[in-house]
């Protein structure tokens, strides 16, 4: 049985960032060496804290390692081989047992933050450009997920419109916007007939949103900051999917498909039955014109990844098989790389072969349009 991973990343190169704080000064994001006499390599930007670089690429060591410390301030000096070099990666990959990955952004997940949209643009223009290059060497076993600079629609249509035609395969969203215009303004119509018309899933990740907080409480945290803040990150996502059915967009728009990555999946089956009844109890918060249950547009237009989820696999016959995408996060330090087989192994126990291919390889070719006969044909 092949796996193919619908939820990895990159590492975004020192190259996508430079040259930019020439053009935009201090409103730019910028990589800077042992910034403030802290070892490391750095990405700067306005607004948040600044972020290692180094602890993004080093998957297969433990936080609580003193060595693993050691590794981060080395920055891209001390991440894992194939996270720069892709002909590497593809040895990593068949370290995993598996056969290729999706990837996400990693610094350019907080670049959505950015309340400049002249910035986002741009450095999103240069990550894809990058992404597309990287992936090159093997692109249906390496397929790399543009950026889009929403809530800016019309910098977004532009965007998205040229980098599928340098063959970028799908696009991430912000998982949270600004709640004065939520995806169900018309507004971002344009946008979702643009994605429909390319047929180009659009991802709303972890980490992104266009505030720092992704729009959580502020008595909560951030989701990359405070226990509550990642306990209760995949509240942000639940927000938005509300949004995407009861604001009618699914309904308009019926053949779009929306991911949500590395939330996990345990709490779908009942966030589902809950949606269902809420919508019962106050139809008159919702449009008037939708032709099915909440469930049953998250089931036609909306999938969810999983890692090591072992009660999304439990419950998942209430969210749906077919709705299910496993990814093992490379190179991020919660990866369950090199070591997925085995916790697969674990949470799939009792789980049929042919439910296990769909969440792990069916799926995500089907998705992404890929091309097994490219693919090994055993890891």
């Amino acid at each position: 049985m092949r796996h193919y991973s619908c939820d990895s990343h990159v590492v975004e190169a020192r190259e996508v960032f430079e040259g930019l704080e020439g053009r935009f000064g201090d409103r730019a994001p910028r990589i800077e060496r042992d910034l403030g006499g802290k070892p490391g390599d750095w990405l700067v930007l306005p607004g948040t804290r600044p972020i290692p670089v180094g602890r993004l690429g080093i998957a297969g060591s433990r936080l609580d390692d003193p060595a693993t410390e050691e590794r981060i301030a080395k920055g891209y000096d001390g991440l894992n081989p194939g996270v720069l070099d892709p002909h590497r990666r593809l040895d990593e990959q068949a370290v995993d047992g598996i056969c290729g990955e999706v990837m996400y952004p990693s610094l350019n997940m907080f670049t959505f933050a950015i309340p400049d949209a002249e910035v986002t643009s741009a450095v999103f223009e240069r990550h894809n450009d990058w992404v597309v290059d990287y992936c090159s060497p093997a692109p249906e076993r390496l397929i790399g997920v543009g950026c889009l600079p929403v809530p800016d629609v019309e910098a977004s249509l532009a965007e998205m419109e040229r980098a599928a035609a340098r063959g970028v395969r799908g696009f991430a969203i912000p998982s949270h916007v600004p709640p004065e215009r939520p995806y169900s303004d018309p507004a971002y119509d344009p946008l979702w007939a643009a994605a429909q018309d390319l047929g180009v899933p659009l991802t709303m990740h972890i980490f992104t949103g266009t505030s720092f907080d992704c729009g959580l409480a502020p008595h909560w945290g951030s989701p990359g900051g405070t226990i509550k803040g990642y306990t209760l990150a995949h509240t942000t996502a639940v927000n938005t999917v509300i949004d995407l059915i009861c604001g009618g967009v699914v309904e308009r728009f019926g053949d779009l498909t929306f991911v949500l990555a590395e939330f996990e999946t345990g709490w779908v089956a009942h966030f589902l039955q809950r949606l269902d009844h809420a919508a019962y109890r106050t139809p008159g918060f919702a449009v008037d014109y939708l032709t099915m249950s909440p469930s049953d547009y998250f089931r036609r237009n909306f999938r969810a990844t999983f890692e090591d989820d072992e009660a999304g696999i439990l419950t998942r016959h209430l969210i749906g098989v077919d709705n299910l995408l496993w990814g093992n996060d490379y190179p991020h330090h919660d990866a369950i790389w090199p070591n997925s087989m085995r916790e697969l192994d674990r949470i799939m126990t009792t789980v049929p072969d042919a439910e296990r291919a769909q969440m792990c390889f069916d799926g995500v070719v089907a998705l992404y349009d890929i091309d097994v006969a490219a693919l090994p044909a055993e890891v």
